[in-house]
């Protein structure tokens, strides 16, 4: 999406004419308002006593040296000088609306109460993908979302949720502004941040920056759909060692058109040697063929899969699909590229028809509205399907997926099965 032109400035946000003495700074998804309460304490300067002997001066000098490193922690954090950070102007907001905030997180009615007086301005019911409906025209210097997340864990959703939101920035920094992001360690390559990101023509401005959260104390991150804290038990398990989260700085280039971002590793391409006579699938061993055959094609595990070959290949990666619109989605998936082949939907006759969404390629059926597509890029609230591990999903089709491999939720039907098996031989020794 090219970047519109905007030089348009508010005098509450910024300096005079002689030039911009502040910056504005944007905290979306704030949950409870602790980071907002936190990072606005630390632009403030510690007391210090008055200078009337050795000690004091002493004093004076240790207080200078903790604002310095308070001021230097926010600098890192918004990737501004220090200078400029003191004439920061703070507007922290967050998804849900007041009385919906207050009953998940009682402790933000202390926070709120404190903020206040600081000059925070804060706002409630503001979606990260939509900020024109809560704040019109509106820009900021910098705009920062620390751990989002939709309340599921589900990589595709949140690719999606970042192409919107990248897409919906563009409009609201000045220019030269930036996006600040924080994720766990793990999900940029899942959620594909920096595919996303270039989908709407943002870069880097420099390495990732490793987020501490003791620099900001009184911060503690929660979670969307219940309040408890963000990094959840499945998270842990799956994440080794201390769970890390880094910040992330990127910048749009408005005079480019969306790059594509390095990737720390190239695609490996391997070489196809084997062919199946059955789908016309190709192999690079002579065992992986072996063991298509006898899986797919004798024992039939995954139905009849005999057919014509597949016709279309990826240019990046040489992979290959049976219709145009099965590539058109991997490219969007796997390479983040909104480029695709002007080809037909499916065909009505496999029972519908798909298009792609322009903003993060997700592939919708024909006829469903916008509206109804963001309705997915939501966060959840209590997820309706749950598993006795924990987990819950938004989906029946999905927990049930999910319980095929959850070692407590197979553990838990085994002893049901044999409690349901003792019951019967029970009855009937005592009906004998």
């Amino acid at each position: 999406m090219p970047r519109r032109q905007s030089q348009k400035t508010s005098s509450v946000l910024h300096g005079g004419a002689g030039g911009r003495e502040s910056r504005s700074v944007l905290l979306l998804g704030e949950a409870n308002f602790s980071f907002a309460l936190a990072l606005r304490l630390l632009l403030e300067r510690p007391a210090a006593p008055t200078a009337t002997s050795a000690k004091d001066l002493e004093q004076q000098r240790a207080v200078e040296e903790l604002f310095t490193e308070q001021l230097t922690s926010v600098s890192q954090y918004l990737h501004l000088p220090c200078e400029l950070c003191q004439q920061t102007r703070i507007t922290a907001s967050c998804y849900e609306a007041h009385g919906e905030l207050t009953e998940k997180y009682p402790e933000s009615v202390g926070i709120l109460s404190r903020l206040a007086p600081l000059g925070v301005e804060v706002r409630f019911s503001v979606n990260a993908w939509d900020l024109k409906t809560s704040f019109g025209d509106q820009v900021w210097d910098v705009i920062a979302w620390n751990h989002p997340h939709l309340g599921t864990e589900d990589f595709k959703l949140h690719r999606f949720l970042l192409a919107h939101f990248f897409a919906a920035v563009t409009e609201h920094l000045v220019p030269d502004g930036r996006v600040v992001l924080t994720l766990l360690e793990g999900q940029e390559k899942r959620w594909e941040i920096l595919e996303q990101a270039a989908r709407h023509g943002f870069a880097l401005l420099r390495d990732p920056v490793l987020f501490s959260a003791a620099a900001f104390p009184g911060y503690e991150s929660k979670r969307n759909s219940t309040g408890r804290s963000f990094k959840n038990l499945p998270t842990q398990r799956m994440a080794p060692g201390s769970m890390r989260s880094w910040t992330y700085h990127l910048q749009l280039h408005a005079d480019k058109a969306p790059i594509s971002m390095p990737s720390a590793s190239p695609t490996k391409v391997l070489k196809l040697t084997s062919t199946c006579e059955f789908c016309g699938k190709g192999f690079s061993s002579a065992q992986g063929l072996k063991t298509h055959t006898r899986q797919v094609h004798e024992l039939k595990k995954y139905g009849d899969r005999t057919g014509p070959a597949k016709a279309f290949a990826c240019e990046v990666c040489d992979r290959t699909f049976s219709d145009a619109e099965a590539l058109q989605q991997h490219r969007a998936a796997a390479h983040g590229t909104s480029t695709a082949p002007t080809a037909r939907p499916r065909s009505v006759e496999g029972g519908y028809s798909l298009r792609s969404c322009k903003v993060c390629g997700m592939s919708l059926p024909l006829g469903m509205s916008m509206a109804a597509h963001l309705e997915a890029l939501k966060p959840c609230g209590d997820l309706p399907y749950a598993c006795v591990c924990g987990r819950a999903f938004v989906e029946l089709r999905a927990v049930e997926q999910h319980q095929r491999s959850c070692k407590q939720h197979l553990e838990g039907q085994h002893s049901r099965r044999w409690v349901a098996l003792l019951a019967r031989l029970s009855q009937r020794c005592c009906g004998r």
